[in-house]
């Protein structure tokens, strides 16, 4: 049941999902008008018997978020789905064009459904640049902290703490992957590194969300935020009345799903009865839905320094140089763990045949001084390839050069690894 919803989620999004004698797929939509009132136009939304779910956030009701059910039938096509009095399933209603000129007139506000929009606000007028008291928080400072699940090596975890200048504490999870926590900086909004896909939970300023990367899409990405007021509308019927696949033709439930697919172990179920929680609530329910130990959560919520998380081991930004002696230390040390092939095959060559990485080293620096030298001696002005093959040149002699010193530093580190087992 868990796996079907959660492959539910993706035909709604991709290519729909067919419900009685209609195939259906969801659209995202907005709704921006002066003081609006979410209830009324959840009111006038159920007294048409439309199938929508409906998120704001509290500072800001002027700003709505819609998501409708529409149908992709050749005869009924872009037809919002309605669920009148007495129907248990959704039925072809207005095109998304008509219903956003309704709404708009309305509420003399600005629709967008789909590709439909309608814009009646009063001329001159931005309900954009509206505040409401509180609205900001003078105790925000813009950092967050995360924790990113997904199949990244733990020896890539010094380079990303150097790459990325933050300090990490990762974790290995089962299936081969590893989850990451940090604390980032305002300027920084995290990263996408390792294997897709890739789950992160972030809070900012006591805003709680989750993504999920399956690709280099970001339209793609999947989002929830507990943050946001949510209000689903089932139509001219309770809610209790229909089938969950008619909830999640619109609800929250089939993207929660897919956040927790991602994550081996998870209680996908678990995960998507968080949709109604807020507050500290949600980021502990979430956490352990997702299989994670209690002290994530803690740092999330900020009650737990980095250092402080049980159970992960930190990496400090401490440069590239450090960064990858520790890779290095961590590839070798883990000889239980799979290591790359790649790396297995160099830490081969260096150990026992030392001269042909030295041999390649030496030819990789004459090629790279053979090319800088040309263009140096390249009449100026120097034209755009003489200029891109002295910088190619130079970036391979500072190649050579690595290879020869990470050559010796694996040597070095097997010896002793030798000298230790020996020592036993």
């Amino acid at each position: 049941m868990e796996e079907e919803s959660a492959s539910k989620g993706e035909r709604i999004g991709e290519r729909g999902v067919r419900m009685g004698a209609h195939q259906w797929t969801r659209i995202e939509g907005m709704v921006i008008g002066h003081r609006l009132d979410p209830e009324g136009v959840a009111a006038e939304l159920r007294d048409r018997g439309v199938l929508a779910h409906m998120e704001w956030f509290e500072s800001s009701p002027h700003l709505l978020g819609l998501t409708l059910a529409v149908s992709t039938d050749p005869d009924a096509g872009g037809a919002v789905a309605l669920v009148p009095k007495g129907a248990a399933q959704p039925q072809p209603g207005p095109s998304t064009a008509d219903l956003a000129e309704e709404l708009a007139t309305l509420f003399e506000a600005e629709v967008r459904l789909g590709l439909s929009a309608a814009d009646h606000l009063p001329e001159g007028e931005s309900p954009l640049a509206e505040s409401y008291p509180g609205e900001e928080d003078e105790d925000a400072t813009g950092a967050s902290r995360l924790v990113e699940i997904g199949r990244t090596p733990a020896s890539s975890v010094p380079l990303l703490a150097a790459l990325e200048g933050v300090n990490l504490a990762d974790r290995e999870l089962p299936e081969g992957h590893r989850a990451l926590i940090a604390q980032l900086p305002p300027d920084k909004l995290g990263w996408n590194f390792g294997e897709l896909p890739l789950v992160t939970l972030s809070v900012t300023d006591g805003d709680f969300q989750a993504f999920l990367v399956t690709d280099d899409h970001i339209e793609h990405v999947v989002t929830h935020n507990w943050g946001m007021e949510n209000l689903l509308v089932t139509g001219a019927v309770p809610a209790t009345t229909l089938p969950q696949e008619v909830l999640d033709l619109v609800g929250d439930g089939p993207e929660l799903a897919l956040i927790a697919q991602a994550v081996p172990g998870a209680d996908r179920e678990a995960f998507v009865a968080t949709t109604g929680l807020k507050g500290d609530a949600a980021v502990v329910e979430a956490v352990a839905a997702l299989g994670l130990p209690v002290e994530v959560a803690s740092f999330l919520l900020g009650r737990t320094d980095l250092e402080e998380v049980e159970g992960f081991e930190i990496h400090r930004a401490r440069g590239i140089s450090n960064a990858i002696g520790r890779s290095v230390d961590i590839m070798l040390t883990d000889r239980e763990k799979v290591v790359h092939p790649v790396f297995d095959a160099y830490q081969a060559l260096s150990i026992d045949r030392p001269w042909i990485v030295r041999s390649a080293a030496a030819v990789e620096a004459a090629i790279g001084a053979g090319l800088m030298v040309l263009s140096i001696r390249a009449p100026r002005p120097r034209k755009w390839w003489a200029v891109a093959g002295g910088v190619v040149g130079g970036l391979m002699v500072v190649d050579s050069v690595a290879e020869i010193f990470l050559a010796k530093y694996v040597q070095r580190k097997d010896r002793e690894r030798m000298e230790s087992e020996s020592d036993l």
